[in-house]
């Protein structure tokens, strides 16, 4: 009987001592999620997003399509920012793709990497964005706002919203609590020449000629980019940007 005891206590240690080290997080705390802004005028499209998490051993995979043409129209987004443009970054909740992981989980990734291709040029770019251990704080403090109907909700900032230019940098934004937080900008880790799944930038074609047509029917030119424009960020009344 002592033996039978004895093992059952070691192996409760054994199951202790193996989640040491895994982050302990509220329920309360929504799943982590991106989402993805981008001039009309130059547009692109994500083809591969996961999550890192090296200390918990896991890798979650986020969904991706391939309507960025449709999430990024100039008629569509002007609908809900009637002072845009179509080169800057519209940073709000319906004019963003947003994509949730294929596995859920509110424990945050170490690093998140992302496959895109900008579809004005058809180059490829790898970012990947390190989550700091003060990114990870931000993101699960506990906040509160103001709903438009006057009721105060507990809130977090638990979206990445990642802003594309044309020449392969990467804005980041924390998202949540009626505000946007910004992180840093990111330079490509690296420049293949296919994007994720091995398209070549002859597979884009009609896509790049989907986005000149844009630019035409907009009567607006692409180059030289004009970047006091492309770096300006438009966003509701109902957010604000810190």
């Amino acid at each position: 009987m002592k033996t039978i005891i004895s093992t059952v206590i070691f192996s409760l240690l054994l199951v202790g001592c193996s989640g040491i080290n895994k982050e302990r997080v509220p329920d309360e705390v929504p799943d982590w999620t991106v989402a993805y802004t981008m001039p009309s005028f130059y547009p692109v499209r994500v083809t591969k997003a996961y999550g890192i998490n090296k200390t918990e051993d896991w890798t979650s995979i986020l969904h991706t399509h391939s309507q960025f043409m449709t999430v990024s129209g100039l008629k569509r987004v002007k609908e809900f920012l009637p002072d845009y443009n179509g080169y800057g970054l519209p940073l709000a909740f319906n004019t963003m793709g947003w994509y949730p992981q294929i596995q859920y989980t509110n424990h945050l990734p170490d690093k998140i990497v992302l496959y895109w291709t900008s579809l004005f040029d058809t180059k490829f770019y790898i970012t990947e964005l390190d989550v700091t251990p003060k990114m990870k704080v931000l993101m699960y403090k506990k906040q509160s706002y103001i709903r438009s109907d006057g009721i105060r909700k507990s809130c977090y900032q638990t979206t990445f919203d990642f802003g594309f230019l044309p020449n392969g940098q990467v804005k980041v934004w924390l998202e949540g609590c009626g505000k946007y937080t910004y992180v840093t900008e990111l330079s490509p880790i690296a420049t293949p020449n296919t994007d994720y799944n091995g398209s070549t930038s002859s597979d884009y074609n009609q896509k790049k000629n989907r986005v000149s047509h844009r630019a035409k029917e907009a009567n607006v030119t692409l180059v030289p980019i004009p970047w006091d424009k492309v770096n300006t960020v438009y966003t509701s009344k109902a957010y604000t940007i810190n």
